[in-house]
């Protein structure tokens, strides 16, 4: 049974415990994250896996929720590494000020 709660209802039925188990092992190997953004990150990778074993065609739902789920990993992982390194975790714009010589 799987350990995490998924709320994407057309994915949830489709993260088996091998895929759960999967998604887990791919977070531990980029490092060491509390355990809120553990879970945040495999549950990410778990739809990914989930997409990528049982998408089909280019413009089927899996492709579209896949594409959708690779940004926000990028998203959550940038976070997560900024969070693990002890800065803030938000993600802002950084602005420069622009002085006259």
């Amino acid at each position: 049974m799987t350990t995490l709660s998924y709320t994407d209802a057309y994915l949830k039925t489709r993260v088996s415990d091998a895929v759960e188990t999967r998604a887990f092992a791919d977070v531990d190997v980029l490092g060491t994250f509390t355990a809120e953004w553990r879970n945040r990150l495999t549950t990410i990778r778990a739809y990914i896996l989930a997409c990528l074993e049982h998408g089909g065609e280019q413009d089927d739902t899996f492709a579209v929720k896949l594409g959708q789920y690779r940004k926000e990993w990028d998203f959550v992982l940038a976070q997560a590494k900024r969070a693990n390194a002890g800065t803030d975790s938000f993600v802002g714009l950084i602005s420069q000020p622009i002085e006259r010589a």
